[in-house]
């Protein structure tokens, strides 16, 4: 299941222009808290470089995706946010996927619901913690 689902979010991506990588550095941006967070919280979520990050973002700035923006207490800090309009051609598409999804979890009861919720809850804590392992540590632990 997880190849065919790096490989649906490649499609969507790509037919964007984008990589799977950016988009979801978009959405690890969106479900932040706060809407906006630093290029060096992003690194810490994702695990990549901060040079790698200074070029996602770079790209996804030139498509105007994403703008920085100052910290008005701090002129140093700079936050990233998602530019909201420029999803707009992607909705349809995550729309059909979410319907399918739906359609998917119609057909279960609210038991069997539970119990896939736990285990793809606790496989998400266990990947979440070889990602860590393997990342050497580098990887915050609130993704």
């Amino acid at each position: 299941m997880s190849t065919q689902t790096v490989f649906l979010h490649q499609a969507i991506a790509q037919s964007f222009g984008l990589n799977a990588t950016d988009t979801k550095c978009v959405d690890l941006i969106l479900s932040h808290p706060v809407g906006s967070v630093t290029a060096g919280q992003l690194s810490a979520m994702t695990g990549l470089t901060t040079g790698a990050i200074t070029h996602i973002l770079d790209r996804l700035e030139k498509r105007q995706i994403i703008e920085r923006v100052r910290d008005t207490r701090d002129r140093r800090r700079i936050f990233i946010r998602v530019n909201p309009q420029s999803l707009e051609p992607l909705m349809p598409q995550y729309e059909a996927i979410g319907k399918a999804f739906t359609d998917l979890v119609d057909q279960y009861s609210d038991e069997e619901l539970q119990l896939i919720c736990d285990y793809m809850e606790k496989a998400s804590a266990v990947a979440n913690q070889q990602l860590v392992n393997i990342a050497g540590g580098t990887r915050s632990r609130s993704t």
